[in-house]
């Protein structure tokens, strides 16, 4: 950031010491939180005099509250949550499903198609009716653009009818697409902006789809190295026409970058 300092007469001030001090801030910014956070008082006071805003990390996804079939814990995402409330934190539901193989309970992977469907359900009813109300946005098919677990094994609309029952049974929450490599790296087609587009449109168009309060949420894990502005200020805008909230959802980047910038539109992109 350039700052140019004048005088009155738009003379340019030389050798100026400017102090700025930031008093607020302007638009939801947090940090994610783990398991840690419910025995450890050092992380609690650094965490709860930084951020108002979190994710958990991996505690309220299905392969960490069902581990056995059939058998659910959701005692550590339960004391997560309760932390956060009495400190004025709002968390995202992170995640009811996720679309990666690899992330599955790996009890549901033997599962036939009418096995995995009735598991997929309870698993949505469980979760969503527990967090109604509680939570301000759920990642509901994560990572759905990359991959396709249940498109390959429910039909190529599984997708399309999980948004539209984490909504019904949730109605006043947001419903995201949580998707990585969208803005931050050109070289990965199969999430562009275009193909996430193309996914979210198949979403908003499914029958009884036309309500649901659908946000666009962009990862933005940055490699070493200047990242292509231009990609990503394009990517933005191609997003934004969409008309829906835009978040960056989760943000890393490598050891010793040389520069990292993300563009904000206050009113479309947090």
């Amino acid at each position: 950031m350039r700052f140019q300092v004048t005088h009155p007469n738009e003379t340019v001030l030389e050798g100026a010491t400017v102090v700025i001090k930031q008093t607020r801030a302007n638009f939801p910014y947090g940090c994610a939180m783990n398991r840690h956070i419910l025995t450890n008082s050092d992380y609690q006071k650094w965490f709860v005099s930084r951020f108002k805003y979190t994710t958990f990390t991996n505690e309220m996804k299905w392969y960490s509250t069902e581990k056995i079939q059939g058998h659910e814990n959701y005692t550590i995402p339960d004391a997560m949550l309760k932390f956060a409330k009495e400190n004025g934190i709002s968390v995202r539901g992170h995640n009811i499903l996720w679309d990666s193989e690899r992330r599955q309970p790996e009890w549901d992977l033997s599962l036939s198609p009418d096995e995995l469907r009735e598991a997929a359900a309870k698993r949505m009813k469980s979760v969503v009716s527990r967090y109604k109300g509680q939570l301000i946005a759920w990642d509901v098919v994560n990572e759905n653009v990359h991959f396709h677990f249940f498109e390959d094994n429910l039909g190529e609309n599984a997708s399309a009818v999980y948004y539209s029952a984490a909504y019904h049974l949730d109605p006043t929450t947001n419903m995201f697409m949580n998707e990585y490599n969208t803005i931050e790296y050109s070289g990965d087609k199969d999430a562009s902006p275009a193909n996430y587009i193309r996914k979210l449109k198949k979403i908003q168009q499914f029958p009884g789809n036309a309500g649901i309060s659908l946000a666009i949420g962009l990862q933005c894990h940055f490699s070493s190295g200047v990242p292509n502005i231009a990609y990503m200020r394009s990517g933005l805008d191609l997003l934004a026409a969409t008309g829906l909230p835009i978040w960056l959802t989760e943000t890393s980047v490598d050891p010793q970058p040389n520069q990292v910038c993300i563009f904000t539109q206050p009113s479309k992109v947090i």
